[in-house]
């Protein structure tokens, strides 16, 4: 994959900000009017603390919560506090696993799986809402098929989470049946936070070969299966050479001539890549691609380099593979953000 070629072409949240009214008087009204605000924008998704009393919310980039912010405080008159803007990121295999094991605390259950990335393709399939689990298994089936996926795989799948897809390719294991839903559990609960920063994962093909189960359903309750699944996905995942992807922007700044330089600079300061100039009416354009991490800022720097005579817009273009050299400072940063221990 070249460095820039992105995974994903949905415009999904990349950047968060938590939000809080300045008076406790307003959380009602703010509460209220963010729920508002997610209906009336798809890409905006809200996720409300009732205990914090601290909102997050998540949107494609920080021009687009700035102008929420704004219109929250100007509209709905509730002054409000922000917090720094968090960059959300992504995790996902880039290799083939070994199966993998994992067993369950009273080591009476055992998991046998192994891990590879899905064809892009196929995610954007399922990203599409292509292929679900909410279809005729037919049409996912040949869904899956079309966009690449093997006839005996794309007949095995058990579960999709996200752009992750779980595939059964054991036979005939007593008790699998009615295991199966803590599997996915497990399963679940091991894609929605990954190895490395816990971080949701993504393009995953999950593939269950081999389970030994205790005959007894007291030994292979939630307690023993769900941690025995969520081993085996993380040490597959890491397995499969995990890495952190980040989200990237399309950017495209109009400005006149004399301050094109400038403007084509700051994308290229930010680890950025300028793709296109040309002139259109008595502005130049300057088109590129960025990190969004890299893009805060991006708004009163722009200003500045050009005095206040360039106009911009962004666009999400998916997540990429963040360059090795930068992996182990930005997944010790989110651990650290995060609470986590940093090994």
């Amino acid at each position: 994959m070249t460095p820039f070629e992105s995974i994903e072409h949905i415009s999904e949240p990349v950047i968060t900000k938590s939000v809080e009214a300045q008076s406790m008087d307003d959380l009602p009204k703010l509460i209220e009017t963010l729920q508002q605000v997610a209906k009336e924008d798809p890409t905006i998704q809200i996720e409300i603390n009732e205990d914090t009393g601290e909102h997050l919310i998540s949107g494609q980039g920080e021009l687009h919560l700035e102008v929420i912010g704004q219109r929250i405080e100007r509209n709905q008159g509730i002054p409000i506090n922000t917090g720094e803007p968090i960059v959300v990121y992504r995790e996902a295999p880039q290799e083939a696993s070994r199966e993998v094991e994992g067993r369950s605390p009273n080591n009476h259950n055992r998991f046998y799986i192994s891990i590879e990335p899905l064809g892009e393709d196929i995610v954007d399939t399922i990203q599409k809402g292509e292929a679900s689990m909410d279809m005729p298994e037919l049409e996912r089936r040949e869904a899956l098929q079309d966009a690449g996926m093997d006839k005996d795989t794309s007949q095995n799948v058990e579960h999709i989470h996200g752009t992750n897809v779980f595939i059964d390719d054991t036979k005939g294991i007593q008790h699998l049946n009615e295991t199966m839903e803590l599997l996915i559990e497990g399963l679940e609960d091991a894609l929605k936070d990954g190895p490395l920063a816990a971080e949701p994962v993504q393009g995953a093909l999950i593939r269950l070969h081999d389970a030994r189960l205790h005959e007894d359903a007291i030994h292979r309750g939630p307690a023993q299966v769900i941690p025995a699944m969520r081993e085996a996905v993380h040490n597959a995942l890491i397995d499969a050479e995990i890495r952190l992807l980040e989200p990237i922007q399309d950017v495209r700044i109009d400005v006149p001539n004399d301050h094109m330089g400038a403007a084509s600079g700051e994308i290229q300061g930010r680890r950025g890549r300028v793709d296109d100039m040309y002139q259109e009416g008595d502005l130049m354009v300057v088109e590129g691609i960025a990190p969004v991490d890299e893009m805060i800022g991006f708004s009163s720097d722009i200003r500045s380099a050009t005095e206040g005579r360039a106009s911009w817009n962004t666009e999400n273009a998916g997540f990429q593979v963040m360059a090795d050299n930068l992996q182990p400072d930005k997944i010790e940063e989110i651990r650290t953000r995060k609470g986590m221990k940093l090994e």
